[in-house]
């Protein structure tokens, strides 16, 4: 399979999740444009440390990417889009075949271990995540945004992979998500960082209510 290669230094795809992005950079923008006027597929990858020294030239990137399509586009004035990616398949990227205009690459699709959605280490595992990002959210959004209506509808994969492209980590920890094939496994490494992450929520939300007698207080 061959696909265009969208390089990015913050940014990680999940499979089944969907991510907006502003394009730009004229070889970005012919990227799309191409891509819009073919199938719609481009592979997002993580930039490699040190990047920004080789950035208008071809930086390296992590071998294992997100193969995502083009689901929504809005083009803008000079060329610029706004696009919505879906994530479809985790893939390698083999060798690279093109470097101008844009960089494109041979790729393997990569198989992912989902487990049984009844086995009850799985249902387990589904009902402590969801349970988690339900609150999470709502108290994120300040009950705006109620995951609890969204989270029964997602397969067990969809639900991990939303929580990793959701929760604030680090890039290369995210990619580090992305590189496990174990879909069980990767709902284990997150539990305990939405855990984490909601129980220091829960203090800045409880801080937030607490008003001093005195204002001139610190």
């Amino acid at each position: 399979m061959n696909v265009p290669i969208f390089p990015l230094p913050n940014v990680v795809l999940f499979p089944k999740t969907l991510l907006p992005l502003h394009i730009f950079e004229e070889r970005y923008r012919t990227m799309t444009r191409e891509a819009i006027a073919g199938d719609g597929r481009i592979a997002i990858a993580l930039l490699r440390d040190w990047w920004e020294r080789d950035y208008y030239r071809n930086p390296a990137v992590h071998d294992i990417a997100c193969l995502g399509k083009i689901e929504t586009y809005e083009e803008l004035e000079g060329g610029k889009y706004n696009i919505v990616v879906v994530g479809v398949r985790r893939v390698r990227l083999i060798r690279e075949v093109q470097q101008a205009p844009y960089r494109r690459a041979e790729v393997l699709a990569l198989k992912e271990r989902c487990g049984d959605e009844r086995a009850a280490d799985v249902v387990r595992r589904r009902n402590h995540l969801g349970g988690l990002f339900t609150r999470f959210t709502e108290l994120m959004t300040r009950g705006k945004y109620r995951a609890g209506d969204l989270v029964p509808q997602l397969d067990f994969e969809s639900l991990v992979n939303v929580v990793a492209s959701t929760l604030n980590l680090a890039p290369d920890d995210k990619q580090a998500l992305l590189e496990m094939d174990d879909i069980v496994q990767r709902c284990d490494r997150l539990i305990p960082s939405l855990q984490s992450q909601l129980e220091s929520l829960i203090l800045v939300r409880h801080y937030e209510c607490i008003k001093p007698e005195d204002p001139n207080r610190n």
